[in-house]
């Protein structure tokens, strides 16, 4: 795209730097944002974008990839759900990574409640608008759909087209945290971390990849999405458990 270095430094200079990810899916993205805005062309929407504090949010939002739902890809949850039921018990420690509205840790959260697990989540993002959605624990109906029967009991009516999430065994706290550039808020038995690193450029990519996998405790679990590869599993001290999951062995 012609002026894609001016479009980085001034985003840049609102505190968003994009440089981590891959650039041909961040012009698509980039474009496709501007049309729906009405603006005819880059030059417009950059002047527009150093001001409008609300349309930078919306950027923000729009280009930090948000694409998630309730128990994507079903056969990994399930074995997700075998992994946890196969811990000792006592309090089970998750990070969910790039949470965005909720889909994971939540889906995480019902799992570990109608096995009876005790369990905290730590759910972080970069995006705080998506952080403040997922706090409110309130889901549109039509998202919902896509969670299985057995886990329907969690989530209670709230107006005709939402519901809200209902825990008794656990909690899910939200914060905002930027998986680039800071070191892991902790170490956990569990670190999910579904379809975000394979928009990241290489080094990027393997840099975040070390931090998540050092935030998981020895016996711990890494978890991953159907698409990505996790080639360094065996020097970073994890053995693979089934497509997706790995389990720590020891620290590196």
């Amino acid at each position: 795209m012609e002026g894609w270095p001016e479009v980085l430094d001034t985003l840049r200079e609102r505190g968003l730097d994009l440089s981590a990810y891959k650039e041909p899916q961040l012009e698509r993205r980039l474009l496709s944002f501007i049309q729906r805005e009405g603006f005819m062309s880059l030059e417009p929407f950059l002047d527009a974008v150093k001001d409008n504090r609300d349309l930078f949010r919306r950027l923000y939002s729009y280009l930090t990839i948000h694409v998630t739902e309730f128990f994507r890809d079903p056969p990994y949850w399930e074995a997700f759900r075998a992994a946890m039921a196969a811990r000792p018990p006592g309090l089970i420690s998750i990070w969910s990574a790039g949470c965005s509205w909720g889909a994971e840790p939540v889906t995480a959260a019902v799992i570990l409640e109608e096995l009876g697990r005790s369990f905290e989540v730590l759910a972080t993002d970069s995006d705080e608008m998506v952080l403040d959605e997922a706090r409110g624990g309130r889901f549109a109906a039509v998202d919902v759909d896509k969670v299985p029967a057995r886990y329907r009991h969690y989530f209670h009516p709230e107006g005709p087209d939402h519901l809200r999430l209902v825990l008794q065994r656990g909690r899910i706290t939200y914060l905002r945290h930027d998986l680039v550039v800071e070191p892991p808020p902790g170490r956990f038995d569990v670190v999910i971390c579904r379809n975000l690193i394979i928009y990241f450029r290489p080094l990027v990519r393997q840099k975040v990849l070390e931090r998540l996998a050092g935030a998981v405790k020895p016996t711990g679990l890494l978890f991953l999405g159907a698409t990505e590869t996790f080639l360094e599993y065996a020097q970073l001290g994890f053995v693979a458990a089934s497509p997706a999951l790995f389990y720590k062995e020891r620290d590196p």
